[in-house]
């Protein structure tokens, strides 16, 4: 049994490339779900690292909200009635007693409408429906998303409830090798303290696509050059 022990291995690994290669021909069969154009903004280059050959991109959505004064004073699109639309049990009073009961919710799995700039626009469990209400595919992306439900108490204010969009699934999108030769050029030793750093104009611009499945790729790269004077 030994002597085809490393052929069983082998033959699993061809039949996974073979699986994943498959399922990602159905993601992309027909006219694609969305394309956006999205810049260094919204696309975060990882750190350089000479052991790794491979390269990929993380999707900045929304960047956080800064605590204190920062914190909301109403909760905009993402509010109490679309907690509930989506799963969540707002039915309890929003008193002192309960803010405990709403701080402690679980995140839920969802779908998000991302602006070009990947900013939240609108959450649904149904991506078609999210579709629907946002059709235009050159404006709007449709992801899977963590959502979380937040408790807001102000101080003179009465508390409300807000949701907000944690996560988006893939995280992280694979350059192309035809592409990647163009974007290691740009990659920092050191992590930056925020993204996008300060100062600094945008350095590439990716087309993007999703597809069937809702799950994207990278289908062109552009090297952009700063506005004199930038």
């Amino acid at each position: 049994m030994r002597r085809y022990g490393p052929w069983l291995a082998a033959a699993l690994v061809v039949l996974s490339n073979l699986a994943a290669w498959r399922v990602a021909a159905l993601n992309r069969r027909g006219e694609p779900e969305a394309v956006l154009e999205l810049t260094e903004r919204e696309l975060r280059l990882p750190v350089r690292q000479t052991e790794n050959t491979a390269l990929t991109l993380s999707f900045v959505f929304e960047p956080p909200r800064p605590r204190g004064d920062g914190d909301p004073r109403e909760p905009g699109w993402f509010d109490r009635a679309k907690l509930e639309a989506i799963g969540f049990d707002c039915s309890r009073p929003l008193t002192a007693e309960n803010a405990e009961y709403y701080r402690t919710r679980p995140p839920r799995t969802s779908y998000a409408a991302l602006d070009s700039h990947l900013v939240p626009i609108d959450v649904d469990n149904n991506p078609a429906a999210l579709r629907g209400r946002h059709p235009d595919t050159r404006a709007v992306a449709v992801m899977e998303a963590t959502v979380a439900l937040r408790y807001v108490n102000n101080a003179g204010q009465r508390p409300f409830l807000m949701g907000r969009v944690t996560s988006v699934l893939p995280r992280e999108i694979h350059v192309p090798r035809e592409w990647r030769g163009a974007l290691v050029g740009l990659q920092s030793d050191e992590e930056p303290d925020v993204w996008p750093p300060p100062q600094r104009e945008p350095r590439f611009r990716a087309t993007v696509a999703w597809g069937k499945r809702l799950e994207p790729w990278i289908t062109h790269v552009e090297l952009l050059t700063p506005e004199p004077g930038r």
